[in-house]
């Protein structure tokens, strides 16, 4: 009965910890020039799926990427279609970037 107890709260006791770590992670903003931009068009692809035995056809949604250079190296970043136009190789920027 005891050792019932005992691992319940152990198991209640990792959720919580679990909890508190992914709460805490956040994306930190990240400051540097921007290196270069690519834009990832909408489009399909397809996959073979070993379960089904079958192709199966994944819709991939399009994609604006900005990649921002500082002391640390080179972080892409995405972002809005309007970001994207607006900013230019050699600017200085300072954003989180995810959507």
């Amino acid at each position: 009965m005891k050792k019932t107890v005992l691992l319940v709260l152990f198991v209640i006791a990792m959720h919580m910890v679990m909890g508190l770590l992914l709460a805490s992670c956040e994306q930190r903003p990240v400051s540097g020039y921007v290196v270069g931009k690519k834009y990832v068009p909408e489009h399909n692809t397809i996959h073979y799926n070993p379960v089904l035995h079958m192709n199966q056809v994944q819709h991939v949604r399009a994609k604006w990427v900005v990649f921002v250079a500082d002391s640390l190296g080179v972080t892409p970043c995405h972002v809005k279609p309007d970001t994207y136009e607006r900013l230019e190789k050699g600017q200085f920027v300072t954003t989180k970037g995810f959507e």
